[in-house]
């Protein structure tokens, strides 16, 4: 199904297709399901990020509609987004929030990480003055080095948590930093120590809530953590969290970056192509133009190394990616013009997509689709 544009609509433009967003939510449902041979656990979808640049609205409706449990965020002003878009399901605030920030988080009735007492009693404090009731969730740190109090001091922080009139100790979580490596032996630490200290608190007599660590990786990988939830956040957006782990799921890129050539020219051997004239035609060929750029998210370290896709065909990227245009070589006999195509990545097996990209630029897939810029329409299909 092909995306139809309206006469103003920019040439570049980011297809999300949101079909391929619900199959990879359902995939990580089903392999759960198999592997434990009955009922998954509840799933917090990450949209952080603005749903990792695929339009947080758009696709918590659609994490809702294919399981989703809770949603995670990163900022207050998003779960904001979400609450105003009429979103009702839990939602996970990931980050610390600023002590003016804690108003409106209580009038939101969002769940926020906790990590320390006087983040529990500053939250107490704001549920208290908006009449609220509100669910938190202990964050322990096992080895990011992030957000997290120390194991030792869960039991205290917690029977802290229990303390308060007015919030309630809705999970214990924690996060992995290398579990999209195979058989880490940090990981399986991580797990060991995170088990230990759930068992720690319920030894004191307290409820830790909805046991949670498992990102992706760990999704993937770990089953022994999958506990009462999982977190997953580029998986669900197609991608595997590294290119160390086994491609044991179908996992379909939801983005496509799509833009059209504007200009061609011929150009003499020896001719030089964008800033720095770092790049000179080898022949006679034909240059052309594409209105995509690093102001839109386009990678200028892809200059002279990357490709596009034209009508099933792959050409390379000649001299510095600019600002707002880039220059692909399509040969001296071209079968493509101005008005075709051209897929700077997607979902087509024959790429490029986000992950090629990530290699080039010596980065990782979340960076190449977060860093897709506003200027960009989002295109939705179902």
């Amino acid at each position: 199904m092909q995306p139809v544009y309206t006469s103003y609509m920019r040439a570049t433009r980011a297809v999300i297709r949101l079909g391929n967003l619900h199959h990879n939510i359902k995939t990580l449902h089903q392999h759960m399901e198999a592997q434990l041979g009955g009922k998954a656990p509840q799933m917090c979808i990450a949209v952080k990020a603005d749903a990792y640049g695929h339009g947080i609205v758009r696709c918590a409706e659609i994490a809702i509609g294919a399981g989703a449990n809770l949603l995670g965020v990163a900022t207050v002003s998003e779960g904001a987004a979400l609450r105003e878009a009429g979103i009702r399901e839990p939602i996970l605030l990931f980050s610390i929030a600023r002590k003016a920030e804690l108003e409106e988080l209580a009038e939101l009735t969002l769940s926020p990480f906790v990590a320390d007492e006087a983040y529990v009693r500053l939250l107490d404090e704001a549920a208290a003055s908006a009449g609220v009731k509100l669910n938190v969730h202990l964050k322990v740190d096992t080895g990011m080095g992030r957000i997290g109090c120390r194991p030792e001091d869960a039991p205290q922080l917690a029977s802290q948590i229990q303390h308060t009139k007015r919030l309630r100790l809705a999970g214990t979580a924690t996060h992995f930093p290398v579990a999209d490596e195979d058989n880490s032996q940090f990981t399986r630490e991580q797990i060991d120590l995170f088990l230990r200290t759930v068992k720690q608190i319920r030894d004191a007599g307290i409820d830790p809530g909805l046991v949670h660590a498992a990102n992706s990786g760990a999704i993937i990988g770990y089953p022994d953590v999958w506990a009462d939830m999982v977190r997953p956040g580029i998986a669900v957006y197609g991608y595997y969290p590294s290119a160390d782990q086994q491609r044991k799921l179908d996992l379909r890129p939801v983005m496509e970056l799509l833009s059209e050539i504007v200009f061609v020219k011929r150009v003499a051997p020896n001719t030089p192509i964008s800033y720095g004239c770092t790049y000179r035609t080898p022949q006679e060929t034909v240059i052309a133009t594409i209105p995509a750029g690093y102001g839109d998210g386009f990678n200028r370290l892809l200059s002279s190394i990357g490709r596009v896709q034209i009508d099933g065909k792959t050409y390379p990227i000649v001299g510095r990616v600019c600002m707002d245009q880039f220059m692909v070589d399509i040969g001296a006999d071209p079968q493509c013009g101005v008005g075709s195509t051209v897929t700077l990545f997607g979902p087509d097996p024959a790429g490029p997509n986000a992950e090629e990209l990530a290699e080039l630029c010596s980065t990782i897939p979340y960076d190449i689709l977060t860093s897709v810029t506003a200027r960009v329409p989002r295109i939705y299909l179902e």
